[in-house]
């Protein structure tokens, strides 16, 4: 410890009460499942990153606070490299990754509208590379057109509906979000962390209903502004 250095068990615990803070304000107004706004956060699947070493940080501190020796000096005395991880993990969780940094921003997203061309719509896509499609009109968006979209209109209306004049508007019931045939979209407010986008995805591939899109909008509902479109691949491509 430098000269006029606090104690390593004196940095560590500000730390901490530093963390306890920034996790009171990111859980306010919410119904937590544990007394312990850290507990709650190594529930969260934010904390994945993180979540070894801030347990191992949640039982020194605990050690610190509650257990003494007979002079009345904490029975343990985190070392440099604990008070470092802690400090890293106060700085993760002040500066999270926002999720909408990472897909492709809605200034740059392509949306179909009803009354475009359906053919055109496909021809573009294939010219473009792209495999979805957000669909929107002045309500916000509707529903996203893709090859499986596509499918279920054929198989609903039949090959002899697939005419020039279609429109991406009669695609409608083959386009809803809603639909329980349709590929599975999730919508994200603007403060989801690239960690819970991506908790997302891996849980409907465990559950076998691969999630195609996330949105990231504004309050969280396919009504407001899109902020960002993210697909497998932009989650995943970034794991650390």
């Amino acid at each position: 410890m430098e000269q006029g250095e606090a104690p390593r068990s004196e940095r560590f615990l500000t730390h901490y009460r530093m963390l306890e803070g920034l996790l009171e304000k990111r859980y306010t107004g919410r119904k937590m499942s544990s007394g312990s706004v850290v507990m709650e956060y190594l529930h969260d699947p934010d904390s994945a990153p993180c979540r070894t070493e801030l347990d191992m940080c949640r039982e020194i501190r605990n050690l610190l606070s509650h257990n003494t020796d007979g002079a009345g000096e904490p029975v343990v005395e985190p070392s440099e490299a604990v008070v470092d991880t802690l400090r890293d993990i106060v700085e993760y969780v002040r500066r999270p990754r926002l999720a909408r940094n990472y897909g492709t921003p809605g200034n740059q997203i392509l949306f179909a509208h009803p009354n475009d061309a359906a053919l055109g719509v496909m021809r573009h896509m294939m010219r473009m590379g792209y495999s979805h499609l957000p669909v929107r009109d002045r309500t916000g968006l509707v529903g996203v057109f893709s090859a499986a979209s596509l499918m279920r209109y054929i198989g609903d209306a039949g090959f002899e509906n697939l005419h020039d004049s279609l429109r991406i508007g009669e695609l409608k019931n083959a386009l809803d979000f809603d639909d329980e045939r349709s590929e599975k979209y999730e919508f994200f407010d603007s403060d989801a962390t690239l960690t819970a986008v991506r908790a997302a995805f891996e849980r409907r591939r465990e559950r076998n209903s691969r999630l195609a899109v996330a949105f990231i909008t504004e309050d969280g509902t396919r009504h407001s502004e899109v902020l960002a479109m993210l697909t497998s691949w932009d989650v995943l491509k970034d794991v650390q």
